[in-house]
């Protein structure tokens, strides 16, 4: 009969610690082994959301659903942009806007500070890098979890009071969920680039918070794609983030026609960037950790 060392010992699983081999393929097997750490980086990252906070998990939900009302009521209200948009109230048209691009800019404030945040970790312990910035998107996925509810309580709300449905479940919700995809991948593109950046200069952070604001007034989320397109097609050939947002929009309230090029066009954008992003990532990883 073994002892309780003995059974311990049975069920602890050895590691071998081995020189980083080079390759697809080996990259993705080391992140299966570390998958462990996933959970562990995402839950801090959004437990660091509240934490030391007097509201809690309510801060969370003031944080994500108050920006959405005001703005909503600031360019629907003051500015009277609901003239521009007929088929559906205009905080509905807002919100359905606002949930991509808030994913991903949230999660890309997360993802450039992923490296920085944990630097007494990576500058001690040896893991693949690439789960902070993969982690890190866990912050944007809690948003977009809350504004979704959001989102079917409006749609009930406006049920309720006009009779009509205006999100239906039809094939067209898949094009929303490929929106999700892509705004995901579009942002982990973005933040491993940014993510190492940060590790070496640390005002890239701050030089974001200045280039969102202008992102988010090119991207339609608060008027009708058409009002750029038509005028300015160059500005949504080189944004990607305004077909995804048209997207989501597309698939779940309808409105206009969805563009098939543009869309095209960001998807090219967003896989060269994923793909550009990946290599500078785990070519600069280890001397931007040095520095950290």
């Amino acid at each position: 009969m073994l002892s309780g060392s003995e059974v311990a010992a049975a069920h602890t699983e050895m590691w071998v610690i081995e020189p980083r081999r080079h390759g697809a393929f080996s990259r993705l097997r080391e992140l299966w082994s570390y998958r462990y750490l996933w959970w562990y980086f995402a839950s801090e990252t959004i437990v660091s959301l509240y934490r030391g906070s007097m509201l809690g998990w309510l801060w969370l939900l003031l944080r994500v659903v108050a920006p959405v009302g005001l703005n909503a009521l600031v360019f629907g209200g003051i500015f009277d942009l609901q003239t521009k948009v007929q088929h559906v109230p205009y905080f509905l048209f807002f919100l359905s806007g606002t949930i991509t691009w808030t994913l991903f800019e949230r999660s890309l404030v997360y993802v450039t500070r992923s490296l920085e945040r944990n630097r007494k970790l990576v500058t001690r312990v040896y893991f693949p890098r690439l789960i902070l910035p993969m982690s890190a998107i866990a912050p944007g996925l809690m948003y977009l979890v809350i504004l979704l509810i959001v989102l079917a309580i409006t749609v009930v709300g406006f049920h309720q009071r006009t009779g009509v449905w205006y999100v239906l479940f039809t094939p067209r919700l898949f094009v929303s969920a490929g929106a999700v995809v892509a705004s995901l991948m579009l942002v982990i593109g973005v933040g491993l680039w940014t993510s190492v950046l940060q590790a070496r200069y640390r005002d890239v952070r701050y030089a974001l918070r200045y280039v969102t604001p202008f992102w988010f007034l090119l991207t339609p989320v608060v008027y009708p794609m058409s009002v750029i397109h038509d005028k300015y097609p160059w500005l949504v050939a080189i944004n990607p983030m305004a077909p995804i947002v048209e997207a989501f929009r597309w698939g779940t309230i309808g409105g206009d026609q969805f563009q098939v090029v543009p869309a095209a066009i960001s998807f090219g954008i967003l896989v060269v960037t994923m793909v550009t992003g990946l290599w500078y990532f785990n070519r600069e990883e280890a001397a931007s950790v040095d520095k950290l």
